[in-house]
């Protein structure tokens, strides 16, 4: 029974049926980063790096153009770079502000995306394939935050404070971008490489909106291995 399931596995990945590009399965794994408030001392290179995942169905409305809508997560981590900066979390503890947090993001969106070079039944096609999408989205956003409260200096020294833990959750409206380069296998299956960008419109994710960072947005970065899989009618 497994060595079947096994060689029927094998079939549907290795097979070929010349077919043009049409609406597809997608599933993409790979290292993300954030860009907040709280999250690293970025012109230092110390920030943390942490998985994403993401699933897509691509609806293919004409030979360039498809829309698609995608589902993911990704584990969120500030790490706990602050602590040596005592005058800053007490800074921001007296405000309210977080001064790290670890959780996850759960985003669904929904984007436009054009390709080039597509498939053409009975040409002979490119390679590769280049593709970019912008578009609309939501993420729902949970973490265990901690802030610093009643901090006490003296001598320019802190000697006295309280980190209080809390959890938290938002919805955070964001405006994805992905563009991504595929091969063109003119079968079943493809491979990409794709690069997203998303971008909060507030700057509550890491439960920290000081703004003390060059952009105000929070902002998410993934790089991904995508596999897709083409189903239905081709065009």
């Amino acid at each position: 029974m497994i060595r079947n399931f096994i060689f029927i596995f094998m079939a549907m990945c290795f097979s070929r049926n010349l077919s043009a590009q049409g609406n597809h399965f997608s599933i993409g794994i790979g290292p993300s980063l954030i860009y907040l408030d709280n999250s690293g001392i970025y012109q230092d290179f110390r920030f943390k790096i942490q998985p994403a995942i993401t699933i897509s169905f691509n609806q293919q409305l004409s030979e360039n153009v498809g829309l698609r809508g995608s589902v993911g997560a990704q584990i969120f981590n500030s790490g706990e770079y602050y602590l040596a900066y005592p005058n800053k979390i007490v800074r921001w503890g007296d405000k309210d502000q977080a001064f790290g947090f670890k959780g996850r993001g759960y985003f669904a969106d929904l984007m436009p995306v054009f390709t080039t070079n597509p498939n053409s039944s009975g040409m002979l096609n490119s390679s590769l394939q280049f593709y970019a999408g912008l578009g609309f989205g939501l993420m729902f956003v949970e973490r265990d935050q901690q802030t610093f409260k009643n901090g006490v200096f003296k001598g320019g020294i802190l000697i006295s404070g309280d980190i209080i833990s809390s959890n938290e959750t938002n919805l955070i409206p964001y405006i994805p971008i992905r563009t991504g380069v595929s091969t063109n296998l003119s079968g079943n299956w493809d491979f990409a490489l794709e690069f997203a960008l998303m971008t909060t419109l507030n700057s509550e994710l890491d439960g920290n909106n000081i703004k003390d960072k060059l952009l105000t947005p929070d902002m998410s970065g993934q790089i991904q291995f995508v596999v897709k899989r083409y189903v239905g009618q081709v065009w």
